[in-house]
């Protein structure tokens, strides 16, 4: 495989409850603060704002970021999820997707991008290249790598400092730092930054990929963080999520899933920091909303 850039990858190769929180996006040199710490506002839409879903795909990832007339999709949930994501992205007047990133090759983070990739035309399609010793080989890889070269999809290789524009609003590819033995450290992490604010997005990545970004000076600064790993204990250490000094969390993960995702362990720590956290298994969808000064969140479920 070449390292490049962009390159060609070949065959072979809501009735919502409305729970809203608002803050200002400027808390960075302060610690987080719980909903009981946070007015309840009402941001008034006027159609500029930004709006990021986390969909409820079960103990997978899928993330509709959008702006304006412009869209990034991140992450199309497991084998089977494809048409539920397609589904979901016209309802939102999705009929072509500027970007879309594919955080890293496992099953629940790429198992239904296929599928969009054959429904829904892509601009640009953004993810890492594993190391030769991790590339994967399942079928579920290949669909992908096939679904690309069949639409004639150009891909371009994540890089660190690499910025793109979503309409109003920014996003910056942060990670993956280096080459890890491992997919979920080959996360693709990225901020979108629209106004004052700033939302993470962590992929999969876990401790190893976390240090790395702390050792490297990675500005980390966010308000909200959509947590690595599902809520795994593997991932979102305290010291990592206070260098980020999220206000909220959103954890993706499936009602009974067989992992125990999230781990007690994670949950603690974000009680201990205050930090206000939803859970797609007990909330369903999660729609987050900002005008660039505030952000408001809604939920499909209590």
């Amino acid at each position: 495989m070449v390292f490049r850039k962009t390159l060609r990858l070949g065959m072979a190769v809501f009735l919502s409850l409305l729970v809203m929180l608002s803050t200002s996006c400027s808390q960075f040199l302060t610690v987080g603060v719980s909903s009981t710490g946070s007015s309840t506002v009402s941001i008034s839409e006027t159609g500029s704002e930004l709006q990021i879903y986390i969909i409820d795909v079960g103990n997978a990832d899928s993330i509709l970021v959008k702006n304006g007339e412009k869209s990034l999709l991140i992450d199309a949930g497991e084998n089977g999820d494809g048409d539920d994501v397609v589904n979901f992205l016209r309802r939102h007047g999705i009929d072509s997707l500027d970007y879309a990133v594919a955080t890293h090759p496992d099953a629940d983070h790429v198992g239904g991008m296929d599928v969009v990739i054959d429904e829904i035309p892509v601009g640009r399609f953004i993810m890492s290249i594993m190391p030769e010793s991790i590339t994967p080989t399942t079928r579920t890889y290949l669909d992908l790598l096939e679904a690309l070269d069949r639409n004639d999809v150009d891909v371009t290789e994540a890089e660190p400092g690499d910025r793109y524009t979503l309409g109003g609003a920014e996003f910056t590819i942060l990670g993956p730092i280096g080459e890890f033995n491992s997919t979920n450290n080959m996360s693709v992490v990225c901020r979108v930054d629209y106004g004052k604010c700033r939302f993470l997005f962590m992929g999969d990545a876990e401790k190893q990929a976390e240090n790395a970004f702390i050792q490297n000076g990675t500005d980390l600064r966010a308000d909200f963080i959509k947590l690595g790993h599902h809520g795994s204990r593997s991932s979102s250490q305290d010291f990592f999520l206070k260098t980020v000094n999220p206000v909220y969390a959103a954890i993706s993960c499936g009602v009974s899933n067989r992992y125990g995702h999230p781990h007690a362990e994670t949950l603690q720590v974000l009680k201990k920091m205050n930090i206000t956290y939803y859970r797609t298994d007990l909330n369903g969808t999660i729609r987050v909303i900002s005008d660039g000064s505030n952000i408001a969140i809604t939920t499909e479920k209590e």
